[in-house]
């Protein structure tokens, strides 16, 4: 069962034309929006974006705290206001298996669910399962997550959270950035024609929490919390 720590603080966002999951953590006591950089890489200072509230896009002010460098697909920004409750979730991958199940949460295509005021008029993710296929971090210091499952447009942002074996608690692990995909071969009969199509290969691509919190300790501008 998914906790209300990490519902509440699950958004459907927009940015021109792209629509994406983004996710809120607190740290030293102020509030920041986790999302894939590929969503908001045009964000250089201040941007205004849509958060989908009330079943409708409204615009918030944000700031932009940093981009990974390099490969990590991961942004944070912060917003002008408390966007979620401050219900304690942990940031780490630490106590998580290798060949666990994991979950992520995000809004494939567009599409979310409704629950009124009991997810204060915001809309309700979809999560779905995985497995933790691999674990990488490489000489560099980029920390991946490679699950097994079925990611589709819409979840890029969106967190991976997981419980420590006989844990109580969930913890974000990392950030869905994409899933690796492979063009294969169309057949007629026996016949292989000259088209391909593009195949969901099932292995999804996550960059760990820790480039989201590395951001925020070079520049901790986050939305000051008071409750």
């Amino acid at each position: 069962m998914i906790t209300t720590n990490v519902i509440h603080r699950t958004f459907h966002i927009r940015i021109g034309d792209s629509i994406a999951t983004c996710f809120t953590v607190d740290l030293d006591g102020k509030q920041y929006l986790v999302t894939a950089k590929h969503v908001v890489k045009d964000i250089s200072d201040k941007a205004t974006v849509s958060i989908f509230h009330d079943k409708q896009w409204k615009n918030i002010n944000v700031s932009l705290v940093g981009h990974g460098s390099g490969e990590i697909d991961i942004s944070v920004l912060c917003a002008d206001f408390q966007l979620s409750p401050t219900y304690p979730l942990e940031t780490s991958m630490g106590g998580i298996i290798y060949g666990q199940d994991v979950f992520f949460l995000g809004f494939p295509y567009g599409m979310t669910g409704e629950l009124g005021k009991v997810n204060r008029n915001f809309p309700l993710p979809f999560v779905k399962k995985a497995i933790v296929s691999c674990i990488n971090t490489a000489p560099n210091g980029v920390q991946m997550l490679f699950l097994d499952g079925h990611n589709n447009p819409g979840f890029a942002g969106g967190p991976v959270i997981f419980k420590e074996p006989n844990g109580k608690n969930f913890k974000v692990a990392g950030v869905i950035c994409a899933y690796r995909s492979e063009e294969e071969p169309i057949y007629q009969g026996t016949q292989k024609v000259p088209l391909a199509y593009r195949c969901n290969t099932g292995i999804i691509i996550a960059y760990g929490i820790k480039h989201a919190l590395d951001l925020i300790n070079n520049n901790p501008i986050g939305f000051k919390l008071t409750s």
